[in-house]
């Protein structure tokens, strides 16, 4: 790619642009959220045709008018959002476009489809069967979709958009595996991520674009994390995970605070239970005390976006629990309940549950809070914008202004937008799924100096992440699940990936005082010794 430069309405995305991609190799393209990444990829895939510039490949010159032509030409692109039907099955995404059929006719070929796809999923360990469909997967699973999707094309050039953002970490570690694998039978790889662990580890070629322009070109093992990030942002960043953006002082030890929020016994039916795992989750009790951020640990399928939702009232499957908010007993059994009692959700899965991507910035900010800017059942237009003006300048959002569409904004700005949102209603207790999902570190400084700062204004957080330096930089306590049950609660000074790990795994470790909780025996008794452990610091 040569000279490549793309607008949108007005706003240059892309200036002048080389991007060199050779046989075998796997070549990072990093740069914070909005640089032009995604942008640069979406031309290479045939999305975007409209763009000043010139692309070969494997030197033929080439200018895609749609994705088939991209695809025809040994190109598959794996985005960041992922682009699966979720009414049809594993299969049937996996084949959409190219599907098989029996001889000369044009009926699918069902049978053969579902072994290939079996085939190509054995090699992501791949645990759900290739007839289920999309919708009743959890996102890291849909993600391992998309890659055999991409795999079943054949692809001479494939990339891939943060494919490990949802993916625990033995998954990220088999992805790796057959992406090196790939590379050395001829496979050129672009790789996009902002987890520079990875990077360090996995490629040869670093491509930065900061601005829509190319910042740097280097090889991996010349450049440090340090350089990388002054490349991306433009300046010397000291990571909140590495170096505390202010000294904490270190206050005295008065004794474990009240707890803001305390769960007890929280249960949730399993959609397809089996003799090991009856419930989705069982058995989690936890307190979260005000100024306090408690951690939830655990791979994929451990459950921990089930506490949060089911804590929040979000899942429709039976469940169970007793919650009291500053030693009060609530019910909760629908988001507006949650809601009316203090608790505030960031999902996931921003675009599905977080936004309305259509609606400007200013609508998303300000709806769960219309009825207070409403007067005589409108909404105040100049009351709507006010508040939306006053978030984005208080969050950083970059937009054009708060009219834009939602759904038009980088990843991380959408992420501040669902966060501002509920930021809104007053909550004392933040419950956060994976906040810095798909998120440059740029982005993830400032949100961690958010979460910081709500943590010192008494806000009580329980923050689910897969992540494990980001879940021990802002933890208190973490709570370590296991195929929907607790494991370990650690406090700050225990804690190492290693512990953690060895907890989070089948067949790992599990603390005398979760033992009896994991073995499936009376709850009372283990909530009992839950308490009395916390209280002594276990």
């Amino acid at each position: 790619m040569q000279g490549v430069s793309k607008t949108f309405s007005k706003i240059d995305v892309l200036r002048s642009v080389d991007f060199d991609l050779r046989a075998g190799e796997i070549h990072a393209l990093m740069g914070e959220n909005g640089a032009g990444k995604s942008t640069l990829m979406k031309i290479a895939g045939g999305i975007y045709h409209n763009y000043r510039g010139e692309m070969a490949v494997f030197g033929e010159p080439v200018r895609f008018a749609s994705p088939r032509d991209a695809s025809k030409a040994g190109i598959a692109v794996i985005h960041q959002e992922l682009n699966l039907v979720p009414a049809m099955t594993v299969a049937e995404n996996i084949f959409l476009g190219h599907e098989k059929v029996r001889g000369l006719s044009f009926l699918v070929d069902r049978k053969a489809q579902a072994c290939a796809a079996a085939g190509i999923l054995n090699t992501l360990n791949f645990q759900a069967s290739p007839h289920a469909l999309v919708s009743n997967l959890r996102i890291g699973e849909q993600q391992l979709v998309e890659i055999a999707k991409a795999l079943a094309q054949n692809a001479r050039i494939l990339v891939m958009d943060e494919p490990t953002s949802a993916l625990s970490v033995p998954e990220a570690k088999r992805l790796h595996a057959i992406i090196r694998r790939l590379s050395s039978q001829g496979v050129s790889i672009v790789y996009i991520s902002h987890r520079m662990e990875e990077v360090f580890d996995l490629v040869q070629t670093i491509t930065v674009l900061r601005d829509g322009a190319v910042a740097g070109r280097l090889p991996a093992t010349s450049v440090s994390r340090r350089d990388l990030i002054r490349l991306m942002v433009g300046r010397d960043v000291q990571e909140f995970l590495s170096l505390r953006t202010k000294e904490v002082t270190q206050e005295p030890d008065l004794g474990p605070k009240p707890p803001v929020l305390s769960v007890r016994n929280l249960w949730l039916t399993h959609p397809k239970p089996t003799v090991s795992r009856p419930r989705l989750i069982d058995g989690v009790s936890f307190d979260v005390a005000e100024g306090e951020v408690l951690g939830l640990a655990g791979l994929m399928g451990a459950g921990r976006s089930e506490v949060l939702e089911t804590i929040f009232g979000a899942q429709t499957t039976p469940s169970g629990g007793q919650f009291r908010i500053n030693g009060h007993l609530v019910t909760i059994g629908s988001p507006a309940e949650a809601k009316q009692a203090g608790l505030a959700l960031v999902t996931e899965d921003r675009k599905r549950d977080g936004l309305v991507l259509d609606a400007g910035v200013d609508f998303n900010l300000t709806l769960p809070v219309l009825k207070q800017l409403a007067a005589a059942m409108f909404v105040s237009r100049k009351a709507e914008n006010d508040l939306a003006v006053r978030q984005i300048r208080s969050l950083g959002i970059r937009v054009q202004g708060p009219r834009q569409a939602a759904g038009t904004l980088s990843g991380g700005n959408q992420q501040k937008v669902v966060l501002g949102k509920w930021l809104e209603t007053g909550p004392r207790v933040l419950l956060l799924d994976e906040p810095t999902r798909g998120i440059d570190v740029g982005a993830k400084a400032e949100i961690y100096r958010l979460i910081q700062d709500l943590k010192e204004r008494g806000l009580a957080v329980v923050l689910a992440s897969s992540e494990l330096p980001e879940l021990m930089a802002l933890s208190d306590h973490i709570l370590v699940l296991r195929e929907g049950r607790p494991t370990a609660l650690l406090k700050k000074n225990e804690f190492s990936p290693d512990l953690i790990m060895d907890y989070s795994s089948p067949g790992g470790a599990v603390q005398l005082v979760f033992q009896r909780v994991v073995g499936n025996v009376p709850e009372a008794e283990s909530v009992a010794r839950i308490t009395a452990g916390r209280r002594a610091g276990v």
